[in-house]
């Protein structure tokens, strides 16, 4: 039996757009004006309404909000977001050989459970891994920030998101209290995400599972549990095996980029179709039929050179982990190269 948290809000997302790894690194001293704050009073006075919508109760968002600490260096670093780097520069922070050797040989160390989960939840193997390698270096960088104060600095003091942070932080409240954890003593990402796969509190109560029937969810150090979490996320946000990924595209001869890049839209959702890109002067293989659903991707493989891809099923269900495509692109190679020419035991 799988042991899951109930459900808190319809949607959520469990990375939005924020960038791995990076979040664990010191941020850089910036030039930026100063922040301009509202009180902690102003703040505090939210929580009833907070309490009233999260069905926590205002005791326990009040004693956690009192526990909580506001943090500049957070707010800076949720304006300086790596996924603002161009591809070519962003791709060498994951595909390295470290990442792809570590994957492997947590793919062989793991495979019993990774295929488990792929055969249980309809997920490929290699990107359960690839995840779990691009979200934390396979557990090795889970971050360095309290959540609690992460969570409280974005929730209050960041205006852009607080509404979705703000719900966040009510979300570890029920966690911590789930878990009987000390608010101030779990340690994540500067936007308040945790464990080996990276989960924001909504995530971890929704879509975690006791993969190793023990009783109990363990996403920092039980690697049965993360590799069951994260396939379950994707199998509830569409991932399926037995389709495809992305295709690479050769630029038609003779186009104008101009009228191709009007082609590419905003979002997740595969909003135009292979035939489309057919009609544009791509090339793509006879096996995806016009009407296949599909997302025009141009990345800059290198500086002033760009490449396209038709972005498939399975690329779309890597970007709901995290909303970046250069996200998605890094998650899809690494997955491939791990499972390169990998053999498993017996």
């Amino acid at each position: 039996m799988i042991i899951k948290f109930s459900t808190l809000f319809k949607y959520a997302l469990i990375g939005l757009s924020f960038i791995p790894l990076l979040a664990f690194s010191a941020p850089q001293k910036t030039q930026d004006k100063p922040l301009v704050l509202i009180s902690k009073e102003s703040a505090r006075a939210t929580l009833p309404k907070l309490a009233q919508e999260s069905k926590v109760s205002l005791a326990d968002l009040t004693y956690a909000f009192n526990k909580a600490t506001l943090k500049e260096s957070i707010i800076t670093a949720m304006n300086r977001p790596g996924e603002a780097k161009p591809w070519y520069e962003y791709r060498k922070i994951f595909i390295i050989p470290k990442r792809i050797t570590l994957g492997q040989k947590f793919f062989q160390e793991n495979h019993k459970d990774l295929l488990r989960a792929a055969s249980y939840y309809g997920v490929d193997p290699e990107v359960i891994v690839a995840i779990i390698g691009v979200e934390t270096f396979y557990g090795a960088n889970m971050g360095r920030f309290k959540v609690l104060d992460a969570l409280y600095t974005l929730g209050f003091y960041y205006p852009k998101r607080e509404s979705y942070f703000k719900k966040e932080f009510a979300n570890f409240i029920k966690l911590a209290k789930a878990q009987n954890w000390q608010y101030d003593q779990i340690l994540g990402s500067y936007a308040g995400a945790m464990g080996m796969g990276q989960f924001m509190p909504y995530s971890y109560l929704t879509w975690a599972v006791d993969f190793n029937n023990d009783n109990h969810i363990n996403l920092f150090t039980d690697k049965t549990d993360v590799i069951g979490s994260v396939a379950n996320y994707f199998k509830e946000h569409g991932y399926d095996k037995n389709k495809d990924t992305i295709i690479k595209l050769a630029m038609p001869i003779g186009a104008n980029n101009q009228n191709i890049d009007k082609l590419i839209t905003d979002g997740i959702e595969l909003k135009i179709t292979v035939g489309a890109l057919r009609k544009a002067g791509f090339v793509v293989p006879n096996k995806y039929p016009d009407k296949e659903p599909c997302k025009l991707i141009k990345l800059e493989s290198n500086k002033g050179s760009f490449t396209y891809y038709a972005a498939l099923h399975n690329f779309a269900a890597i970007m709901r982990y995290n909303r970046s495509p250069l996200y998605a692109m890094a998650v899809h190679e690494l997955a491939e190269l791990i499972k390169g020419s990998m053999t498993l035991p017996n």
